[in-house]
């Protein structure tokens, strides 16, 4: 299921060009500084098939980067858009995305993060919220093999002069190594403030709490990759009528195996969401069914079956595809949904890659199905 519907069944990435710049600088009290950076330009054309005309989108990604001699580290990520981009986005053509700092600690074992940065990955990420957001982290080795963080990020901030509107989130996470796997935990507590109550009726605060506990466990058995996530979210809504109180508790989880045979690779997943839980926003299962994928509200259950394969003919030339089957339980209103996606990319050199994907989504309910088609040229230089 899509969370928010895609209305364009034709979506070509025109050009991707990406150019880059090393050089460095010397400071003072911070020694010689390397800088680096790159720049990417993306032309997009979407249809839909019930538009007359192709909406074409332009954006501009500027990267700039600076590390000290003493480890200290900048990142930068500005994004420029057109004027269509601009306002779909409710953004004035230009934003930044990333903007935050690394300063390491303890020899270089632990590290200190701030800034505007992005959130990682968590284990196969398919609760992940990804993105990026105001946040100071700290990561510190504990034991061999063993590292514990702790974030505090906020992920919305309303210019007013109160915490109306504010939303955010503070985390513990620790990550080992045993053996051949990598296994983790993490809980967190968020929060959202808001003041504008229902049907013009004002609180003074309306206040959204829920407790998040994540486990995930990845690694190789006989050759065979392995990963597994589980989430579950307890959510508190205060001051809200009892007919649009949130779900209490929501669960899900993802299980993968994949394996490489010579030129070939395959692979299965299973994802399963209950109550409103929803996929990463870098989960990606399918081109289409990409982190949207949700079980939109309580007593509903989302299941897909994921089943990716590959072809190497040589080092250039690959091709992919990937099959989804997911169903969705609703009080007896049952739905089926279908994705298959089929890809093809080709590596001239070590500085062009062109890559080309098509996804046909087709589900029971009347006025979901989509088709895209994509395609896209990198350059590096």
């Amino acid at each position: 299921m899509i969370k928010n519907k895609l209305k364009l069944s034709l979506a070509a990435a025109m050009m991707i060009t990406t150019c880059s710049y090393a050089g460095s600088v010397t400071a003072p009290n911070i020694g010689q500084i390397e800088l680096s950076g790159d720049m990417e330009l993306k032309l997009v054309r979407e249809k839909s098939d019930t538009d007359t005309i192709s909406k074409r989108t332009a954006e501009v990604n500027l990267n700039l980067d600076a590390k000290a001699s003493n480890g200290l580290e900048i990142h930068t990520i500005f994004t420029a858009y057109d004027d269509n981009q601009a306002d779909e986005n409710a953004e004035k053509n230009m934003r930044v995305k990333e903007a935050y700092i690394v300063q390491p600690f303890m020899n270089g074992k632990a590290k200190v993060i701030a800034g505007l940065a992005p959130n990682n990955t968590y284990g196969t990420d398919a609760f992940d919220n990804g993105g990026e957001s105001w946040k100071v982290a700290v990561n510190v080795p504990v034991a061999k093999g063993v590292k514990v963080t702790v974030v505090s990020k906020v992920e919305n901030e309303e210019a007013k002069d109160n915490n109306q509107g504010d939303s955010g989130a503070t985390a513990l996470r620790i990550d080992a190594k045993v053996g051949s796997f990598m296994i983790g935990a993490k809980y967190g507590q968020a929060f959202m403030n808001k003041g504008d109550g229902f049907a013009g009726l004002p609180l003074e605060e309306k206040e959204k709490k829920a407790k998040v506990l994540m486990a995930y466990a990845t690694g190789e058995i006989s050759g065979f990759d392995l990963g597994f996530e589980y989430a579950q979210k307890d959510i508190t809504l205060q001051n809200t009528p009892t007919a649009f109180t949130q779900p209490k508790k929501q669960k899900g989880y993802y299980a993968s195996v994949g394996k490489e045979l010579g030129a070939f690779s395959i692979g299965l997943g299973y994802i399963n969401l209950k109550d409103g839980m929803t996929g990463g926003e870098d989960f990606a299962p399918g081109m289409i069914l990409d982190g949207n994928i949700n079980s939109s509200g309580k007593d509903l259950t989302t299941s897909a079956i994921v089943l990716p394969l590959g072809y190497s003919f040589n080092e250039n030339l690959s091709v992919s595809a990937t099959y989804i089957d997911g169903d969705i339980e609703n009080a007896g209103k049952d739905a089926n949904i279908r994705e298959i996606d089929l890809g093809l990319e080709y590596v001239f050199n070590e500085n062009i890659t062109l890559s080309t994907v098509y996804g046909d989504y087709d589900s029971s309910i009347a006025g979901n199905d989509q088709k895209n088609l994509e395609f896209s040229v990198a350059i590096t230089f």
